[in-house]
């Protein structure tokens, strides 16, 4: 392999003089493929041109051209200007702290995601050799995958099935062990080399070197998994990107955020599984370091120290409310009231659900949904703290007369714009599944702007276009629970639309769904159906604000209401759909 310039006719000069190219001409990459390697070299020569003519991505290296004559194989490519990520985990001068590492890690994330799900026309390549040696850096520590010379090329019906490959691929400390034993190759064989890649940026310390090689089955992989599973994988990073103090904390202006390595740790811990099946697709993959990324940058903007928090709240002294998380408070930081939320762990919920409330605060921001403050992680509290919603969450004002038909419609709507926001309203981020809809966790401002709140449960779903729903263990609060995700445990967004329903309904009657329950032993949605179907819907209408109810407005809201409740989740209706209807039985009532 050799750099070369090359000029603007395709000409190789042979001109490596350092500093600025000349005009015209562009640094190169030339990569000569030996003659004596015969039909295997060959074979690799063609595989890399087919590849890399599929593959246009950021993070894999573009091909400019190849030459095929005589005994001559030769790939032209363009420079890797900082060299090659091998180099840099090798060179204790060069290796950058914790972000520069995320960022690398992130970017190989997403092109290996590209490769498996991404590429037109539902092509799959398995890279096939994924390893530090095969990973390219520019100046800027932007990182590309360089080396397809094995990838292979899955069909569309074919995606969640395995190869059967002649010959093992790759390194030896990178390869999936069970494509080891069975020769089934597939996606997951890539994940599993991506994550002995993470933990070799993790650790600084490539996975062929000798430490690791404890035997047939040994390498890094190995000892990460045994370190994991006993508590002292930390103790294996990368000592740069720490500084020891007598407890061996790290110092935040330096390294890792602790939620961030954790997160990092934990998905390379799950990429390296030994078998295929437990291992998460590159996509999980993508969103787990993009979270670790999200910790990181907000390390110093919002961590709030133990102390602070204990002076705002007087000790913890004024107590306003709790849950399965653990106690809220209330307190006053810098002349603001504030919220502090304080994980328990005695009461069943722990540090995930600390962890993706904290997630989807730090990064789904929007008017309807309850504004980060900041958090502190120390001395074993997690506390989340958050504006201060002054009237309280909702379930306290059905029953409100003076919470007027257009009041309502008001909150209805801005809850129904951050269910939007949350389910891909703006198409730039995954999608999130609440959860956990319920007036209980939509808390109100003076001026009675809705915020939804209480993300604990929530999940940033994978679910595209081709997924449909999650399996996942049912959650939720009894009275709004979806019927469907409840018997089967495929979760979808639709199951959200249907909580919402209850939500409405609630707001129009002017009851909880408990009180129902109490007193007619079957929750708000049943009695609505039944209401319903004797064309009695009316009767059900908060009687202290019938009166000034615009007939047309009152259907259309008790119409687009009772669809968020369909048994079949096909025929409940977007938060897009909800939103407009809510908002023309707001402008039918308005004028």
């Amino acid at each position: 392999m050799y750099r070369a310039e090359l000029d603007l006719f395709g000409k190789e000069n042979l001109s490596f003089e350092e500093g600025e190219s000349p005009k015209g001409r562009k640094s190169v990459i030339i990569t000569r493929y030996s003659s004596l390697r015969g039909v295997y070299g060959e074979e690799n020569f063609f595989t890399e041109i087919e590849m890399l003519t599929a593959v246009k991505h950021e993070n894999t290296v573009t091909l400019l051209g190849y030459c095929f004559e005589a005994f001559e194989m030769i790939l032209i490519t363009e420079d890797l200007s900082y060299g090659y990520l091998v180099d840099y985990l090798e060179n204790v001068n060069r290796r950058g702290f914790w972000e520069i590492r995320l960022k690398i890690s992130s970017a190989v994330a997403c092109a290996l995601n590209y490769l498996h799900h991404e590429i037109e026309d539902q092509k799959v390549i398995i890279n096939h050799q994924i390893s530090s040696l095969n990973i390219g850096l520019d100046e800027d520590h932007g990182a590309m995958i360089f080396d397809f010379g094995r990838s292979i090329f899955l069909r569309p019906n074919q995606k969640d099935e395995a190869l059967y490959v002649d010959g093992i691929g790759g390194k030896e400390a990178y390869i999936d062990p069970e494509y080891k034993k069975t020769s089934r190759l597939k996606r997951e064989s890539d994940v599993y080399s991506f994550g002995v890649l993470l933990f070799e940026i993790l650790f600084g310390v490539t996975a062929s070197d000798p430490c690791y090689d404890t035997g047939t089955d040994g390498y890094m992989a190995h000892v990460a998994r045994q370190s994991y599973r006993t508590g002292t994988l930390e103790e294996k990073i990368d000592p740069i990107l720490k500084e020891e103090t007598g407890e061996d904390n790290f110092i935040l202006n330096r390294g890792p955020n602790k939620d961030s390595l954790r997160t990092y740790i934990g998905i390379a811990y799950k990429c390296v599984a030994e078998s295929q099946d437990k291992r998460p697709t590159m996509k999980e993959v993508v969103e787990e370091l993009e979270k670790a990324s999200s910790f990181q940058a907000n390390k110093g903007k919002l961590g709030i120290s133990l102390e602070v928090i204990e002076l705002a709240t007087k000790n913890f002294n004024h107590r306003i409310g709790g849950g399965g998380f653990g106690n809220v408070y209330i307190g006053n930081l810098k002349g603001e009231a504030i919220v502090a939320k304080r994980l328990d762990t005695k009461y069943g919920q722990g540090k995930q659900q600390f962890l993706t409330e904290l997630q989807i605060l730090l990064e789904y921001k929007h008017e309807n949904i309850i504004g980060l403050i900041g958090y502190c992680d120390e001395n074993d509290e997690n506390i989340i703290v958050y504006e201060y919603a002054s009237r309280g969450s909702l379930d306290n004002y059905l029953k409100n007369a003076d919470l007027t038909w257009i009041d309502r419609l008001n909150i209805c709507i801005d809850v129904a714009r951050a269910l939007d926001f949350l389910h891909g309203g703006d198409g730039k981020q995954a999608k999130v599944i609440h959860r956990d809809i319920k007036t209980a966790n939509i808390l109100l401002n003076n001026d009675w702007k809705a915020k939804l709140a209480d993300f604990g449960l929530s999940l940033i779903s994978p679910i595209t276009k081709e997924t449909k729903y999650v399996i996942d263990y049912v959650c939720g609060t009894k009275g709004y629970l979806d019927p469907l995700y409840y018997k089967s445990q495929f979760l979808t967004i639709e199951s959200d639309i249907y909580s919402f329903g209850v939500v409405l309904f609630e707001i129009l009657c002017g009851k909880s769904t408990y009180d129902v329950y109490k007193n007619e032993c079957r929750y708000l949605q049943d009695f609505v159906k039944e209401n319903f179907a004797k064309g009695k819907l009316n009767e059900m209408v908060f009687e202290k604000i019938r009166k000034p109810i615009e007939q047309k407005s009152l259907t259309i809201f008790q119409n687009i209401a009772y669809q968020c409740l369909h048994d079949e989740r096909e025929e409940r209706p977007t938060t897009k759909k909800v939103l407009a209807k809510l908002e023309n039985a707001l402008e039918i009532q308005v004028h």
